[in-house]
């Protein structure tokens, strides 16, 4: 970015922030006074949040980058079941579609590809499967690159899910759901108090539903989370945890696309193979963490986990061949089945060590990050032949769903993908007088990929990077409720990033990208409402894409730039009043993605998007909220020849305390039954499809504490 261009973002975000925030807080401190007066329910207070990371130490009004946290109470007011759903109400995040062993969550940041930026409780959750949310306590994300914080990726941010640990108070609850997609989900969370320093938690879930207007696609799974902790509120802590989920659905893979758009037939067109199509996966995470606080503000902190996720994914997705040309008649379009399964395991084992200090050198005090990170990764998989060329077309306005067909079980490929990572890095946040911090990070990556690939014809390659990451930002804080920042971050991404290599890729150096953000936060009615500003630019500026000389290889000249804002309000405008807004607005453009040296979009990222939830306490056991989700139109291929439509989802809640012991929650979805597009995956006019998202649907909870 040239000097201008950062003159320019500067003045735009500066204007723009301190506008917007302090008009924000002006019309808020209306508020104030009967907020702070008039108190009659409890209320979470936003200033005091901190980052659940080690490595940020910080609390989130203070942290130099965009951060959106997804509490508990929302997770249980949307009546949330999974990672996917969470993250629909994050301004900057799209959902795509898998293909391949690109099956569960699979989400885009601020237009860059985050599916390998998917953390838990700090740490990288490798794993290929879609996450249920029965043991989260929140999801944080982190916008914007921090290779120094998490190694590889994170070219647009982070997610990081927080998973629910034991206890002081004892938990007894049960939620059970059903609902008009023939959903049956029971809950439990149960929390029990040894001593006054160790407790035991355990949070269980089970799951049969269907999806409103998509014949045929189900979702079946349960999963277990029980979890330890000793020593709580002692100088020495140690807290163990494990995960078990276990995933047995029939797949959606959508419509296919024509002339460009989503093809003009009913929502509920199913082009899979009913009997055949499953997605299983069986996940096991085992996570220990252990805490010491010595004197003199040292504390030492150790993460440990063992990782083991295994996947079987038969799948049909619709094809043409060729693709249809325009003006042919819907009754004469054929449909055909592609079905590119795999099915393998994961297996990862992850150490990071933390040591924070905090000291002074003369008036100057510094919080001092300093850490290692050694994590080894392996991906055993299985590729099996694809079936398309002996399974009969379908048609595209009457898909047979039951059409049969001989098992899929004949093997193509079986590559290994093993690599090893050593990180180390340091941060150092000081405090130079009440107003003004610096904040410096540095870390050094080592990144070792093996692949093999033993099925004729045999492959081997390996790949071998080390690289450094710089961050550095700039805090002012005029009053404790306000923070401005401009932050420089960077992030790199390894060609063994996804666990794969190839011939195309395997002597590239990973591709690099940088961002500048200056933003704003205030913290308004004595911290119970966050409003927060930013504006940023994102630039990689060697992105992978087809060599030009050689159309078999892969080279590192593309160029890939997004520049936003985006707002966000978080808490509560009166005590009964709760609220969760934002908006985000990307400009993305690229480079090469087409062709060499052509310009083009961005594939699945759009311009606005928008979202609000709010709830109101009628003090009387009533409690009533709702909100909208908004996505603009966004291309679906980097070409622009293809998109996918906006759209405007209204979802609603209505609860009823009607004891100490009991509360009824009825939870609206697509309330007005849009037929709307959320997923999309595109990589040639033959290949690809889009996922219709659910039609009008209906759940009733019981909560019941015991």
């Amino acid at each position: 970015m040239s000097i201008e261009g950062i003159r320019n973002l500067s003045r735009t975000a500066l204007g723009t922030t301190t506008f917007c925030l302090t008009s924000a807080a002006a019309i808020t401190a209306a508020f104030a006074q009967d907020v702070t007066m008039n108190s009659p329910v409890e209320t979470v207070n936003v200033t005091a949040r901190k980052s659940t990371l080690d490595k940020v130490g910080t609390k989130i009004l203070d942290t130099p980058q965009s951060v959106n946290v997804i509490p508990l109470e929302v997770l249980h007011q949307q009546g949330t079941t999974t990672l996917a759903d969470a993250l629909k109400s994050v301004p900057g995040i799209t959902l795509n579609a898998g293909e391949g062993g690109g099956h569960g969550d699979n989400v885009n940041l601020r237009g860059f590809s985050a599916s390998d930026d998917l953390f838990l409780d700090g740490l990288r959750d490798t794993g290929t499967y879609f996450r249920d949310s029965f043991d989260l306590e929140s999801v944080e994300v982190y916008k914007g690159p921090s290779s120094t914080l998490f190694g590889r990726g994170s070219t647009g941010g982070v997610v990081n899910q927080v998973s629910k640990t034991p206890e002081t108070y004892p938990i007894d609850e049960l939620r059970l759901t059903t609902g008009t997609n023939a959903m049956l989900r029971g809950t439990a969370d149960v929390n029990y108090v040894v001593d006054d320093t160790t407790a035991l938690r355990v949070n269980a879930m089970g799951e049969s539903s269907h999806v409103a207007d998509r014949d045929a696609v189900r979702n079946r799974r349960w999963g277990i989370a029980p979890s330890a902790a000793f020593g709580m509120g002692t100088d020495t802590q140690l807290t163990l945890n494990y995960l078990y989920q276990d995933e047995d659905d029939i797949p959606d893979y959508g419509i296919p696309f024509l002339n460009g758009k989503p093809a003009p037939v009913r929502r509920s067109n199913y082009y899979g193979l009913r009997d055949d199509d499953r997605s299983r996966t069986h996940v096991n995470v085992a996570t220990a963490k252990f805490e010491h606080d010595f004197a003199n503000g040292i504390t030492f902190t150790d993460l440990a986990r063992y990782g083991n996720y295994n996947f079987d994914f038969h799948m049909t997705a619709p094809a043409y061949n060729p693709a249809p040309p325009p003006g042919t008649p819907l009754g004469d379009i054929l449909v055909y089945r592609d079905r590119p399964s795999s099915l393998g395991t994961i297996t990862t084992w992850m150490n990071e060590s933390d040591l924070s200090w905090k000291f002074a050198t003369g008036p100057i005090t510094h919080t001092l990050i300093a850490g290692a990170e050694i994590d080894s990764e392996t991906a055993a998989l299985t590729r099996l032949v694809n079936q398309e060329s002996s399974i009969a077309p379908t048609s595209l306005l009457h898909p047979d769903a039951d059409e049969a067909v001989p098992h899929q079980s004949a093997i193509r490929q079986k590559p290994t993908t093993k690599t090893n990572t050593i990180g180390l890095y340091a941060m150092d946040t000081v405090q130079l007088d009440p107003h003004w911090q610096i904040v410096g990070a540095l870390r050094w990556d080592h990144f070792d990929a093996n692949f093999r690939q033993p099925i004729s014809p045999a492959t081997h390659f390996s790949h071998t990077d080390s690289i450094v990451s710089p961050r550095a930002s700039l805090v002012y804080k005029p009053e404790e409720n306000q923070t401005y920042y401009f932050s420089y971050g960077t992030s790199f991404n390894p060609s063994a990033e996804n666990l794969s290599l190839s011939a195309s890729n395997a002597d590239l150096g990973p591709e690099k990208d940088r961002t500048f953000e200056l933003g704003g936060k205030i913290a308004v009615l004595d911290g119970l409402l966050s409003l927060t500003a930013a504006a940023f630019n994102t630039e990689m500026t060697n992105a992978r894409i087809s060599d030009p000389l050689n159309p078999g290889l892969q080279a590192l000249t593309g160029n890939l730039r997004v520049n936003g804002v985006e707002f966000d309000a978080t808490g509560r405008i009166t005590p009964n009043w709760e609220v969760q807004a934002g908006y985000t607005y990307l400009d993305a453009q690229s480079k090469g993605l087409v062709a060499a040296g052509v310009k083009g979009d961005v594939p699945n990222t759009t311009h606005h998007q928008a979202n609000l939830w709010s709830v109101y306490d009628f003090d009387s056991g009533w409690k009533l909220g709702g909100g909208f989700t908004y996505l603009g139109r966004r291309v679906a291929n980097a070409g622009g020849t293809a998109h996918v439509p906006g759209f405007v989802v209204w979802d609603a809640m209505a609860s009823y305390q009607l004891s100490d012991n009991l509360a009824l929650q009825l939870n609206g979805y697509n309330l007005f039954d849009r037929n709307y597009f959320l997923n999309s995956y595109y990589t040639r006019d033959v290949e690809n499809h889009v996922i219709p998202g659910a039609g009008r649907t209906f759940t009733l909870t019981a909560i019941v504490d015991l």
